[in-house]
């Protein structure tokens, strides 16, 4: 009898070790998850504020994701929101090792905090002469919120030019 309930005890003891350390290896491979800009278009060409970003979700690790949900939304350098994620993700989606997937989400953002945004870093002709020489912007934002990951929720905070 004794035997029979240390051997269960120790099967049982296997499989929550097994079990624990997969959900280990997956919360740490899921930090390795990089969302980043793929594309973000502030201006027309009659200098109105317009709502094309496009973000992209990068997994920097061997191991594959299902993403639930994702939350995120872009502020300026100084905490000024920017653009507002304005629709949840439609489905699920897998993300495979070493992938990169473009988001299907939906912004707005905010003309006035655009417009001093762009006065922070020079004005309009700085922004101009950004865009001719490097093809970004040159605006400094943080994006902010969070990836769901087979029910674990990786929080989202990226500095990066655009």
């Amino acid at each position: 009898m004794k035997k029979i309930v240390v051997i269960s005890l120790l099967i049982f003891i296997f499989i929550a070790s097994a079990q624990g350390w997969r959900i280990y290896t997956k919360i740490r491979h899921a930090k390795r998850l990089k969302i980043g800009v793929q594309k973000f278009r502030l201006l027309n060409l009659s200098l109105t504020p317009v709502s094309n970003i496009i973000l992209s979700l990068g997994n920097f690790s061997s191991s594959t994701f299902i993403i639930s949900q994702i939350k995120v939304n872009a502020y300026t350098a100084n905490g000024q929101l920017l653009a507002e994620q304005t629709t949840p993700l439609a489905q699920a989606f897998t993300l495979l090792p070493n992938q990169n997937n473009t988001l299907p989400l939906s912004f707005t953002i905010d003309a006035t905090t655009v417009l001093n945004a762009l006065a922070s870093i020079g004005g309009l002709s700085s922004v101009a002469a950004n865009y001719i020489t490097s093809g970004n912007y040159g605006l400094p934002i943080v994006l902010k919120g969070f990836v769901e990951v087979e029910n674990i929720q990786i929080p989202i905070n990226e500095s990066i030019t655009i």
